[in-house]
C-alpha cells in the first residue's frame, strides 16, 4: 500500500499531525537557543557588573630589587607579551590585544608621604607616583600642560605629575606647586597640568580608580584619615621610576572581552583561569615575585551554579510540556491509523506480515512526520542564539518518538479484527497493565519524597542536575491523571441513575456514553489533566515569585525609597527633600556601626523613631514590634545589650524586628531611639519617587538614593528572572492549545463509533438537536472532572515541591515560603481552557455529521 495514497485519503488527520509534530520540534529546537541566549545576557551583565579585578586577568608584582636595565615601554610590553604567551588556548580569544579593550599595563610607587606644598608643611597626606600605558587616549587636561621628563631637586628626582582635578583641589595643590616626599628615597613632584578624565566609565578607569580620586583610610588605632591622591607621569620618567624599587607594584591587565565570554565557554575558561595561576609564577621567576589577582573563575563558577539552578527549574515545567506534546502527538498518530484500519485489516486478510502492517503505518505517519519535523527545526533558525547539541537532537528525538509510536499502532492487527462497538460496554483493563499503572504510581511517590528530602536544585554545581528528580512534576501528574482515569467513571454512574429517573433521554444517554469512555476519550484525560496541572502550577509559581520579588524589595531598602549619606543630612536639607514631588511622608535616622561590649561583636544601629517609622511602613510587607528598641533575631537571647563607640548605650530590647537587617546586608541590627547624632539616613514614602530630584535636593557629595521601583525592577529584570518568568508563559500557553488539540483530536477519533450510535438512536426518534447536546454531554464530564483535577494538582503541586526547588536566585536571595492564596488566575485559566473545550465539541457536533444517517426501523 502506498503511504503518500493514505496520505493524500487522510489529508485532513495528516495536516493536524504535521502541525503538531513541527510545533513540538519547533519548540524542542527553540526552547534551548532562547535560554541559552538568556544564559549568556545574564552572565555578560554579572562580568560588566563586577569589579575589574574579577572580570580581567590581572598579573601583580613587587619588585624587591632594581630591575636589570633602564625600565621603557618596551620592556614592560615584552613582559607582557610573555604573559600572553603562556596564556591557555581557550583564554586567547577572550582576552584582548595590548593597549586595547581594558588591556594595559601600570607602574606605581606607592606610600609616598607628603612633607611640604610649596614649603607649606602637610601631615597625614600621600601622593602616589604612577605610569599607565596608553594614559593620553584616557585623560583631558583642563589646565596646565602634561607631565614631562624628570629633572633633580635636592639631589633627587623631580617627577612632573599630572594630577585629576577635583583631587587637586581637595588635596590643595595648584599647577606648578612643588611637593617634597618623604620615604626611604629624596623624592619631590611638581604639578604640571591637571586633567579630567575621558571615558569615565571605561574599564581603564575602574582599574585606575585611584587617579581620579582622593583615596581616604583610617589604618587601626588612628583617629584621623590619610588621605592619598595619586600622580601621572610621563614615559620619559618610567626610567626614574623604575628605579625606586621600594614599595613599587608593577600590573599588567590582561582586558577580558566580556561578550566573547558565553556560558557554553565557562566551564573550559574556568580550567584555563586555574591553569593560567599556576604559569605566571614560572614567567615571573628570575625577575621579581608575583601572582595573578582575578576572580574570573570565582566569576564564572558562581554563574555556572546559577545557571544549573536555571536549567533544573527549567526542565522542570519543560519536561511536562513535551510529555503533553507526545501525548497529543500519540493521540494523532491513532486517529490517522484509525482512519488506516480498514485498509489495513483488509491487507492482514489478504496475508501481510505484522511487520508490513507496521512499515505501512510508519511510512505513511513518516511522509508527514518527517517534513514537519524539518520544517519546525529550519524554523527554530529564526530565533537568535548558539547551535547547542539539543537543538540538533530534539527535534530528531520528537520525529523518531512519532515513528515509533506509528509502528506500536500494528500491534492492534496482530489477530484479525472484527467490527467492534467500543461505546456499549467498558473494556476491563489487563492485569499488566494494571501493574504498569500502579508502578507509575509508587514511582511518583517515591520521586516526590525524594525531590522533598534532596532538593531539586541543591548540589547542582558539583552533581549537575538529576534526571530522575526533573521527570517527578511529570510522574505525578500522569499518576494522578492514571487515578482520575480509574475512578472518574464512579461518579458518572452515580450521575446516570439520578438521570435514568428524568423524563428527558439525553441526560440518560449522555452520561452513559461518558461512563463508557473509549481509549481516545481516556488518552486525552492522561494529556489533559497534566497540560492543566503545569500550566497552573507555573501561574501559582509566577505569583509565588512577584510576591516574594516584592517583599525582598522591600527588605532590601527599608523603605518606598531611602537615602544614605557619608555627610551629615542637615534640616535645611530634609525640608528639602519633603518638597520633593511625589513624598509624603520622610523619617530621618541614624545609622552607625558600633560594638557589643560582651564580645565584641560589630552590629549596625539604627537610631530612629520607632512609632514613626512603623506608621511609614503600612503600606508594605515589613512590620515593627510596637517597642522603642527591637534587635534581630541573632540578637534575640542577649538580654540586656551595651553598645560601645563615641556614644556608650545600654538598650534593653523589647521585641525582634525580622526582614530589615537585610537592609543593611543582613549584619546585626539594633534599632534605638534617636540620641541626637547628625542624620545621615532618610527613609521615604511617596509616588513614582525619582532618586534625581532627591539627589538634587540634597546635593551633598558621597549620597545614594535607594528606590524600591529600582531595585524590584532590578530583581524582576534579571536575565535569568526574565527567562524563567517567560518560560512559565510559553509553556503555559502552549499546553493550553495541546490540551484543546488533544480534546478534539479525541472528538474525532470517536466519531465513527459515536455516528454508528447516534444512528441507532435517531432511528428510535433522536433529533438532531437532541444528537449534538448528546454529543457535548458526552465529552463535557470528562472535561470538567479533568480540569477540576488538573486546578487541584496544579494548586497543590507548589506545597507538596515546594521545599524541594530553591528559587532564592530569582527573588533577591529571599526563599520563597508563601505562594499567594489569589486563585483568580489559575482558576480563570482552568475555566477558560474548560470553556474552550466544551465549545469546540459543541462546534464539531454542530458543524459536523455526529447525528449520523436516519436508519429505518426493520
Amino acid at each position: 500500500m502506498n503511504a503518500w495514497t493514505q496520505v493524500r485519503v487522510n489529508r485532513g488527520v495528516a495536516a493536524v499531525l504535521g502541525l503538531l509534530v513541527l510545533s513540538a520540534c519547533l519548540l524542542v529546537a527553540a526552547v534551548p537557543k532562547v535560554t541559552q541566549t538568556a544564559y549568556d545576557d545574564a552572565l555578560r551583565v554579572a562580568m560588566a557588573g563586577s569589579d575589574p579585578s574579577r572580570a580581567d586577568l590581572v598579573v601583580v608584582s613587587k619588585r624587591q630589587s632594581v630591575p636589570q636595565g633602564p625600565l621603557t615601554p618596551a620592556v614592560l610590553l615584552e613582559e607582557d607579551r610573555s604573559f600572553r604567551a603562556a596564556l591557555p588556548p581557550e583564554l586567547r580569544p577572550v582576552v584582548t590585544a595590548p593597549d586595547t579593550g581594558d588591556s594595559h599595563y601600570v607602574v606605581r610607587k606607592n606610600e609616598n608621604p607628603v612633607i611640604s606644598v610649596d614649603g607649606q608643611v602637610r601631615s597625614y597626606q600621600y601622593l602616589n607616583l604612577a605610569w599607565t600605558s596608553g594614559a593620553e587616549r584616557h585623560v583631558r587636561y583642563v589646565e596646565g600642560r602634561p607631565p614631562g621628563a624628570p629633572g633633580e631637586l635636592d639631589g633627587g628626582p623631580l617627577f612632573e605629575v599630572a594630577l585629576e582635578r577635583r583631587a587637586a583641589e581637595e588635596m590643595r595643590m595648584r599647577v606648578g606647586a612643588t611637593v617634597l616626599l618623604g620615604g626611604m628615597q629624596k623624592l619631590a613632584a611638581r604639578v604640571s597640568g591637571l586633567f579630567e578624565a575621558a571615558g569615565p566609565d571605561s574599564g581603564y578607569w575602574r582599574h585606575n580608580d585611584a587617579l581620579r580620586r582622593v583615596m581616604k583610610v583610617r589604618k587601626p588605632g588612628a583617629d584621623t584619615d590619610d588621605w592619598y591622591a595619586t600622580g601621572l607621569v610621563a614615559d620619559a620618567a618610567l626610567p626614574e621610576l623604575g628605579a625606586l624599587y621600594s614599595n613599587t607594584t608593577y600590573r599588567w591587565v590582561l582586558g577580558v572581552d566580556g561578550p566573547s565570554v558565553t556560558t557554553l565557554r565557562a566551564p573550559e575558561l574556568v580550567e584555563a583561569v586555574r591553569t593560567f595561576r599556576g604559569a605566571v609564577p614560572v614567567v615571573l621567576e628570575g625577575s621579581s615575585p608575583g601572582a595573578l589577582d582575578t576572580a574570573l573563575d570565582s566569576l564564572l563558577q558562581e554563574h555556572l551554579t546559577r545557571l544549573r539552578v536555571a536549567e533544573s527549574l527549567l526542565l522542570f515545567v519543560v519536561a511536562g510540556l513535551f510529555t503533553v506534546a507526545l501525548g497529543v502527538i500519540a493521540l494523532a498518530v491513532r486517529l490517522l491509523a484509525e482512519r488506516m484500519r480498514h485498509a489495513l485489516v483488509l491487507m492482514r486478510a489478504r496475508g501481510a506480515s505484522l511487520a508490513r502492517i507496521a512499515a505501512t503505518t510508519t511510512g505513511a505517519v513518516a511522509a508527514v512526520a518527517v517534513p514537519a519535523g524539518v520544517a519546525g527545526y529550519a524554523l527554530s533558525y529564526a530565533l537568535p542564539g548558539p547551535l547547542t547539541l539539543l537543538v540538533h537532537l530534539g527535534p530528531l528525538a520528537v520525529v523518531a518518538a512519532t515513528a515509533l509510536l506509528a509502528a506500536g499502532q500494528a500491534l492492534a492487527h496482530r489477530w484479525p479484527r472484527t467490527d467492534q462497538r467500543e461505546d456499549v460496554a467498558t473494556s476491563r483493563p489487563s492485569p499488566r497493565r494494571i501493574t504498569a499503572e500502579a508502578a507509575v504510581v509508587v514511582l511518583a511517590l517515591a520521586g516526590t519524597y525524594l525531590l522533598r528530602q534532596r532538593g531539586l536544585t541543591t548540589q547542582t554545581d558539583e552533581r549537575g542536575f538529576d534526571p530522575f528528580l526533573i521527570l517527578v512534576p511529570a510522574g505525578l501528574t500522569l499518576a494522578v491523571a492514571l487515578i482520575v482515569l480509574r475512578c472518574y467513571p464512579y461518579p458518572l454512574r452515580l450521575a446516570v441513575r439520578l438521570a435514568a429517573r428524568l423524563r428527558p433521554a439525553v441526560p440518560f444517554l449522555g452520561l452513559t456514553l461518558a461512563a463508557r469512555a473509549r481509549p481516545a476519550a481516556t488518552l486525552s484525560v492522561l494529556i489533559l489533566l497534566p497540560a492543566l496541572a503545569v500550566a497552573v502550577f507555573g501561574a501559582v509559581v509566577s505569583g509565588g515569585l512577584a510576591t516574594t520579588q516584592q517583599t525582598s524589595a522591600w527588605q532590601q531598602v527599608g523603605a518606598r525609597a531611602r537615602l544614605d549619606s557619608a555627610l551629615p543630612i542637615t534640616p535645611e536639607i530634609v525640608e528639602r527633600i519633603r518638597r520633593v514631588p511625589g513624598v509624603r511622608e520622610v523619617v530621618t535616622a541614624t545609622r552607625t556601626v558600633s560594638l557589643l561590649r560582651t564580645d565584641l561583636q560589630r552590629v549596625v544601629v539604627l537610631a530612629v523613631d520607632t512609632r514613626a517609622y512603623r506608621d511609614l511602613l503600612r503600606a508594605g510587607p515589613l512590620t515593627l514590634p510596637d517597642a522603642p528598641v527591637l534587635v534581630s533575631p541573632d540578637l534575640a537571647d542577649r538580654g540586656p545589650i551595651e553598645l560601645l563607640g563615641p556614644s556608650p548605650r545600654a538598650l534593653t530590647p523589647g521585641g525582634i524586628v525580622t526582614g530589615l537587617p537585610r537592609v543593611y546586608g543582613g549584619a546585626p541590627l539594633v534599632i534605638a531611639p534617636p540620641d541626637g547624632s547628625p542624620v545621615n539616613t532618610v527613609f521615604l514614602d511617596g509616588d513614582d519617587l525619582d532618586p534625581r530630584p532627591l539627589l538634587a535636593a540634597v546635593n551633598l557629595q558621597d549620597t545614594q538614593v535607594t528606590t524600591l521601583d529600582g531595585v524590584l525592577s532590578g530583581i524582576a529584570g534579571a536575565p535569568f528572572t526574565a527567562t524563567i518568568e517567560r518560560a512559565f508563559t510559553v509553556v503555559t500557553f502552549a499546553l493550553a492549545g495541546y490540551a484543546l488539540a488533544a480534546v478534539l483530536v479525541a472528538l474525532v477519533t470517536g466519531g465513527a463509533d459515536r455516528t454508528g450510535a447516534l444512528s441507532h438512536l435517531r432511528a428510535l426518534g433522536l433529533s438532531t438537536a437532541q444528537a449534538r447536546r448528546l454529543t457535548v454531554l458526552e465529552i463535557s464530564p470528562m472535561i470538567v472532572l479533568t480540569a477540576l483535577a488538573g486546578l487541584l494538582l496544579g494548586l497543590a503541586l507548589p506545597a507538596v515541591l515546594g521545599p524541594g526547588v530553591d528559587l532564592s536566585s530569582y527573588t533577591g536571595g529571599l526563599a520563597v515560603e508563601v505562594y499567594p492564596a489569589d486563585l483568580t488566575t489559575p482558576v480563570l485559566l482552568t475555566v477558560g481552557l474548560a470553556v474552550a473545550a466544551v465549545l469546540g465539541a459543541f462546534v464539531y457536533a454542530a458543524l459536523g455529521r455526529p447525528s449520523g444517517e436516519r436508519r429505518r426501523p426493520t
